[in-house]
């Protein structure tokens, strides 16, 4: 399998029994549901999609020298995403917004993912939780490969950064003590600052607050009507658009109107019911045979000055 990848470029998977991972059913699914949610449908150019959000985070676990197990959880990680990503956590309760995490086992037991993971040698239960993987998740503002990832394909969409910058930054990482971290300050605090603007204009935006809230009440409305089920929300964004129009329901047709209509003048007076999540990052940097936090390293320089 060969592919031009928008962050890593040419990138190569040869592995018959990973490839027989992604050519199965449940994995392929994830080529349907857009990493932007809802978002995608008002921002065309928000076009990463878990497929490749996927893939993005076992190339790079491969790069930072993961092993193949954990290179594997970070191609699973994503696999329990309900259509239009994290727009069931503005309608279910979810502190995180990681609704998603708690469906993993169901997908990971499906009869096509067992079989697969049996020829790698693996359980579900393996991957179950990805706390146990270092490398692939770390709490925020810790870097993690998750984190990195979604960061560099959201940038690039967005035009926040360019392919140049986020090569820069490839270019400058490295792991210490199972920690990913840059090698240069000055890099590690432009990628901060990206990852910032990413924050505030995008990710946690008022606009992203309107759309995610207003598709929840969409989803809210085709429950109620009968239209939509909790099965619909395991399938993919555009089935789920399918059971939504075949309820002619005007609230659901002008929600959706609005959606992909958005203007800034909506936000006049909205008052979101759910606040999306915050994010930023704080990243390591090596000094020595070690590392600090950027943070520390500007607190210390503070003090020195």
């Amino acid at each position: 399998m060969r592919w031009n990848d928008r962050v890593y470029g040419e990138v190569t998977i040869e592995d018959p029994g990973v490839l027989a991972l992604i050519a199965r059913p449940t994995f392929q699914r994830l080529r349907g549901i857009r990493q932007a949610g809802p978002s995608a449908i008002s921002y065309p150019f928000k076009d990463v999609t878990r497929f490749e959000h996927s893939l993005g985070v076992f190339t790079l676990l491969g790069r930072l020298g993961a092993s193949p197990k954990e290179q594997l959880a970070g191609l699973l990680h994503d696999i329990s995403h309900t259509a239009f990503s994290h727009a069931v956590d503005f309608l279910f309760d979810s502190e995180e917004q990681d609704h998603h995490e708690g469906l993993k086992p169901e997908f990971l037991n499906r009869p096509d993912m067992v079989a697969a993971l049996a020829r790698l040698g693996h359980r579900p239960e393996d991957f179950f939780d990805d706390t146990v993987y270092p490398l692939l998740e770390r709490p925020l503002p810790w870097l993690c490969a998750d984190r990195l990832d979604y960061f560099f394909r959201d940038s690039l969409a967005c035009r926040v950064t360019t392919p140049e910058m986020v090569a820069n930054f490839l270019g400058h990482l490295a792991v210490v003590d199972s920690t990913i971290a840059f090698t240069d300050a000055e890099v590690a605090r432009s990628a901060a600052e990206r990852f910032g603007e990413m924050n505030r204009d995008w990710w946690a935006s008022g606009s992203e607050s309107y759309i995610y809230n207003e598709f929840a009440d969409v989803l809210r409305e085709g429950f109620v009507l009968g239209v939509l089920t909790r099965a619909d929300l395991l399938a993919d964004d555009a089935h789920v658009i399918s059971c939504l129009n075949s309820a002619r329901s005007p609230l659901i047709a002008s929600k959706l109107q609005r959606i992909g209509h958005f203007r800034p003048g909506l936000l006049d007076g909205f008052t979101p019911r759910v606040i999306p999540k915050t994010r930023w990052i704080d990243p390591p940097v090596v000094l020595g045979d070690g590392y600090l936090r950027l943070s520390e390293i500007d607190e210390t320089a503070k003090r020195v000055g």
